[in-house]
């Protein structure tokens, strides 16, 4: 009777140890594992040819402002000590006038000079935005040739092996292809 219910026992141990073998060989078997990549977009900017370009002009742009904004910075500065100096001599009411005039004048420059630095910024914002639009078709190009079938930014990857990072063959790729020409 032992020899029964040991048979028994070892016989459903096999029927289930079976069935949970074929169960596992039910689940789709992947052969080809998805690639992806991963690419620094600023740098993809700011290191090609033409990113280079605009990054020079704009910072021309900004050197060009500032020395600007210096230069109204000492003139203001001599107005207002001469506007101190004829306080002392001058009625209320007629440096009130002067005080007032002096005033609209250095917001009405600061407004200006912050309109400058706004075009700056949009000229910045509006060749970024045309750089992207213009790299678009050559980076999907690259990537197909590469086999790659998703391309992340590296801001938003937490880890990656160093072999992911396609940022530098992508820049000379993009330094091959476009026009470095276009309007800056």
């Amino acid at each position: 009777m032992k020899t029964n219910m040991l048979k028994y026992f070892f016989t459903s141990v096999l029927f289930i140890c079976l069935a949970n073998c074929t169960y596992g060989q039910t689940y789709p078997i992947y052969k080809k594992l998805s690639t992806i990549a991963v690419l620094d977009q600023e740098s993809l900017f700011s290191d090609t040819k033409w990113g280079e370009n605009i990054l020079k002009n704009v910072e021309d742009k900004v050197t060009k402002l500032a020395a600007e904004n210096r230069a109204i910075e000492s003139e203001l500065e001599i107005e207002e000590l001469n506007l101190t100096k004829v306080r002392k001599i001058t009625a209320k009411i007629e440096f009130d006038v002067l005080a007032i005039e002096f005033d609209e004048k250095v917001e009405k420059i600061r407004n200006e000079q912050a309109l400058k630095q706004r075009e700056i910024n949009n000229y910045l914002n509006e060749n970024r935005k045309l750089f992207f639009e213009k790299i678009t078709p050559i980076l999907l190009n690259y990537i197909n040739e590469l086999g790659i079938e998703v391309l992340l930014n590296k801001d938003t990857v937490a880890l990656a092996s160093l072999g992911s990072d396609i940022t530098q063959s992508a820049i000379n790729r993009i330094n091959e292809k476009l026009d470095d020409n276009l309007k800056y």
